[in-house]
């Protein structure tokens, strides 16, 4: 590895590659033990699942912040800015401190002897750069999310940890994970360290909640029990709802987000069990500040223009629900994109059989993208009116061109066309502003 940076920190990291060696924390425990360790001076809630990471790790994070505490948030994969995926109290890390903590990185991995044939991925240099950045910030907490799994995702060479949170399991990243649910929750459960605290999302698969029980119960970890949720109002604005007695709002739409708020909330009362002071106020402020770029969010108001990065079959499920709830007296323009690696057909079925129109793109996905013509083959089979569109901007400008004011144009799939379509609208916003 050559240790002089690229251009930028952030080419230098794209080009170590997504996976350089065999599945496990050897690398990553050598990475971070010639950098001193920094995650040994962090305290964490560490979170893992296949849908809602991101949500219930930024609602966490809201409320910690609320409640004064110096945050953390480590979030992966990021929409617009690679910056996006560290930040301390809301702010993304700085170029400058991401270009010279890279250095030191850089150095780090030369000086390692790691098996033939392997070396630091992306995410392993990313994630111990980002240990060392929320060391060097003092971050009295840090909100972790695993990035794939969890035995042997990076994110796990920490030791300890105040919170353990899984967020809903489903089938997801099967070649790696395996091909059952319990599978997958016996990997995700792997992040349960001895004499943490537990939070499991409601609605878990009756297969997954006995692996998660049997870790906690091995572990010695407290399972947080959940108590009782009513929902006020659900709507395109957001949600109110109240848990344990005390009422809470959230901007972010769909029922699934108030199971995500909900995740977060108990996963503050571990913390509150565990000593930490966070009076019940800061977690309403905090619940109802927090956002969330990608999840059924408002871009534009005429035609209503939202986008949404669901895009495995948990996912779009969630977002088919919240369509029907939401939606249903709107016309819908969806515009839809895909990866290989996931269940695309199923995705772009779901989601075409709710349209009146339809527009399949590919986003620029490193060679991963499923070609526009085939999406639009298989969204052919539920809808009328498709069309194949010869880039993102494309199917974008199609969509929104044919929408009446009263219709909703709904970007939904990868979150590589979730990002590309933030970079094409948010000039737009400024502009109009």
């Amino acid at each position: 590895m050559d240790t002089e940076i690229p251009k930028t920190a952030i080419a230098y990291i794209h080009s170590l590659g997504r996976f350089t060696g065999k599945p496990g924390l050897h690398r990553i425990r050598a990475l971070c033990a010639a950098l001193g360790d920094p995650q040994d001076r962090l305290q964490f809630v560490h979170i893992a699942g296949t849908n809602g990471k991101g949500s219930t790790a930024c609602l966490t994070a809201a409320a910690l912040r609320a409640a004064g505490l110096r945050v953390g948030l480590y979030t992966s994969p990021y929409l617009v800015q690679f910056y996006e995926r560290i930040r301390v109290d809301g702010a993304m890390i700085s170029d400058a401190d991401l270009n010279r903590l890279a250095g030191r990185v850089a150095v780090a991995c030369e000086s390692l002897t790691l098996p033939a044939g392997e070396s630091i991925g992306e995410f392993e240099f990313t994630t111990a750069l980002a240990f060392l950045y929320f060391a060097e910030q003092g971050c009295d907490i840090v909100v972790l999310e695993a990035g794939l799994g969890g035995r042997c995702d990076a994110t796990n060479v920490i030791r300890t940890t105040e919170v353990s949170v899984i967020t809903p399991i489903s089938l997801d990243h099967i070649a790696v994970l395996g091909d059952t649910v319990a599978e997958i929750a016996g990997e995700k459960a792997a992040i349960i360290k001895p004499g943490s605290a537990v939070v499991c999302a409601d609605g878990q698969a009756a297969e997954a909640m006995v692996v998660l029980r049997h870790a906690c119960e091995a572990n010695g970890a407290a399972w947080q029990e959940p108590q009782d949720c009513r929902v006020l109002r659900c709507d395109l604005e957001g949600a109110a709802f109240v848990y344990s007695g005390q009422g809470y709002t959230i901007s972010m739409p769909g029922r699934h987000q108030i199971q995500n708020a909900v995740t977060a909330l108990r996963a503050l009362d571990a913390l509150r069990a565990r000593g930490w002071d966070i009076p019940v106020e800061a977690a309403v402020r905090g619940l109802a500040r927090a956002r969330m770029p990608g999840r059924l969010e408002r871009m534009v108001d005429q035609p209503l223009v939202l986008l949404d990065g669901a895009h495995n079959a948990a996912g779009i499920d969630a977002l088919g629900r919240t369509v029907d709830e939401l939606l249903k007296m709107r016309r819908l323009h969806i515009v839809m994109g895909m990866v290989q690696d996931k269940e695309y057909e199923l995705c772009v079925r779901r989601m075409a059989r709710r349209a009146d129109a339809f527009y399949a793109c590919a986003p620029a996905a490193d060679g991963r993208e499923v070609d526009a013509q085939t999406v639009a083959d298989i969204a052919a089979r539920d809808c009328a009116a498709v069309q194949a569109c010869a880039s993102v901007g494309d199917a974008l400008d199609r969509a929104v061109s044919a929408a009446a004011p009263q219709d909703c144009v709904l970007v939904c799939g990868s979150l590589y066309l979730i990002g590309e379509v933030e970079k094409i609208l948010r000039p737009r916003q400024k502009t109009a502003e």
